[in-house]
């Protein structure tokens, strides 16, 4: 009687997703009764889960719970002595040196007329080029010759290999047939 009086004072408790304390009891006991099939899988699950968990837990509590670790060790650390130059070189390493290239007076002029926001000289070799890479067959494709013309040879080659294996083949049947006689 005493567990009767229980579940019933426990469908007076709401919680929170099934409704009262006792429905959460009934469907908690059946899944937890179902819960041993899954016993295999705790050893690979846990040992996963610490293979993820492990590398961030921090040093520190690592070493106060589980005793010293390799971290201990006393590593000698070597002095590194640098020449004035050497110490020049490395606090000024970080500048950036910009060297600007000399402009032919050709091109002195194109940019002399671009800062003023004239670009009629670079139109023409705009409308140049637009024609060259519309025009196809122009001659602007001649890696894409190259290209082929490599690939013809490579095949060549491999005919002519193929062709040197049979003619072995040939004269090994010709030596069998002189055996015979």
């Amino acid at each position: 009687m005493s567990s009767a009086l229980l579940f019933n004072s426990l469908k007076n408790i709401s919680f929170p997703l099934f409704g009262n304390a006792g429905t959460a009891l009934v469907v908690g006991s059946r899944k937890a009764s179902t819960l041993r099939l899954f016993a295999p899988w705790s050893v690979p699950l846990g040992a996963g889960a610490l293979w993820f968990v492990w590398p961030a837990v921090d040093q520190e509590w690592k070493e106060e719970n589980f005793g010293s670790s390799s971290s201990n060790v006393v590593v000698k650390k070597e002095e590194v002595v640098l020449s004035e130059e050497a110490m020049s070189k490395v606090e000024s390493a970080y500048l950036v040196h910009h060297h600007e290239p000399k402009l032919s007076a050709e091109e002195e002029n194109i940019m002399k007329a671009i800062s003023n926001g004239d670009y009629s000289q670079l139109e023409k070799e705009w409308d140049s080029f637009q024609v060259k890479a519309c025009t196809p067959g122009d001659g602007d494709d001649d890696d894409d010759d190259d290209d082929d013309d490599d690939d013809d040879e490579d095949e060549e080659e491999e005919g002519d290999d193929a062709e040197g294996a049979e003619n072995e083949e040939d004269d090994d049947d010709d030596d069998d047939d002189e055996d015979e006689d």
